[in-house]
């Protein structure tokens, strides 16, 4: 009998961009970010209506919740807007300090690669071709497409895309 034991879950589905529409960033507030030199508004607040964030809300509900992954005093305490050009990227990163992220793809297809947290151990063991020890995951997602994650998962974005993403942070107490 097969089991699958220490999975990782991640969600995948779509948010309306009709409402959750965030106004366009003043130029001053998006500026080269991170080693890459992405620009994004990291450093800035992004202007997010009660409706668009209650939207965001009852979508990462309608994900996490079921999976009883909603803890204690859940919060979203910081989102940005990343503007991409055909050569920009981002280095492999995870979200520090807080439990889970997100990624709205605005208007780009997808480039984020997830990498397996056990890469170095497959690829001493395995190699890069054994299928059943995939080293990383590119999920296939379009505009209007979020993507939730455990914010320790290592990630990266590959260049080529040429639009916007907003990324963001959920904060939640599973201590008691």
């Amino acid at each position: 009998m097969k089991k699958e034991i220490f999975a990782i879950p991640i969600f995948e589905d779509t948010i309306d961009l009709e409402l959750f529409k965030i106004p366009p960033c003043k130029d001053e507030e998006v500026i080269g970010t991170w080693d890459s030199n992405t620009p994004s508004s990291f450093n800035s607040e992004l202007d997010i209506s009660d409706d668009a964030m209650q939207h965001l809300v009852t979508v990462i509900e309608k994900n996490l919740g079921p999976e009883g992954l909603i803890a204690m005093n859940p919060r979203i305490d910081h989102m940005w807007r990343n503007v991409y050009k055909e050569n920009d990227y981002q280095d492999p990163h995870i979200h520090p300090v807080c439990q889970w992220s997100f990624i709205i793809y605005e208007t780009v297809r997808s480039k984020t690669s997830f990498l397996n947290p056990s890469l170095g151990i497959i690829q001493e063991k395995y190699g890069l071709n054994c299928h059943t020890f995939p080293p990383d995951y590119k999920p296939d997602l379009g505009p209007g497409s979020i993507i939730i994650f455990p914010s320790m998962l290592l990630h990266f974005v590959n260049s080529g895309n040429i639009g916007s993403t907003i990324s963001g942070n959920i904060y939640m107490d599973y201590r008691g």
